[in-house]
């Protein structure tokens, strides 16, 4: 196999991967909304395996390009130029991972900021639930308070 199919195969196989983040993170907005939180565990463990799967294809990559000499930090754009005959497979697989990446950091922030928005909500409502009611005879401190709170804020 010659380098350029090698780097071919490592990029289609890292791009299937990106392929199926970026659908996970669209799924997981829907499941975030639904407040679905055991899908959601679901979810995120398929993501944390796609993310070391990722991890052994960039290691792949690294000692694939280690091998034929070429720097490890060399960026892909700068070793698929070096193909001038013939590199629009490469390019086109390129453009599509970065398109995808765009995609997937996009959703993420949705996703996170939705995820924030819950978080919030949950906050005042138990705010609200462990908050000391308040005396109806204003500013008389010899009247004692109803306990009707759920949790004792005190500490």
């Amino acid at each position: 196999m010659t380098f350029k199919e090698e780097l071919e195969e490592i990029l289609n196989k890292e791009l299937r991967i990106l392929i199926e983040l970026r659908d996970l993170s669209f799924k997981k907005t829907d499941i975030i909304i639904s407040n679905n939180v055991q899908e959601l565990e679901e979810i995120t463990r398929l993501e944390e395996v796609l993310v070391n799967q990722m991890a052994l294809l960039e290691e792949e990559r690294e000692r694939f390009l280690d091998t034929w000499g070429v720097a490890i930090n060399t960026p892909i754009s700068f070793v698929i130029e070096k193909f001038p005959e013939d590199n629009k497979i490469l390019t086109n697989i390129k453009e599509e991972m970065t398109n995808i990446m765009e995609e997937l950091s996009l959703r993420n922030k949705v996703n996170n900021d939705l995820i924030m928005e819950n978080l919030d909500w949950v906050d005042f409502n138990m705010n609200l639930i462990t908050s000391s009611p308040m005396s109806p005879n204003y500013g008389n401190k010899d009247v004692k308070e109803n306990g009707n709170s759920i949790f004792d804020r005190k500490v």
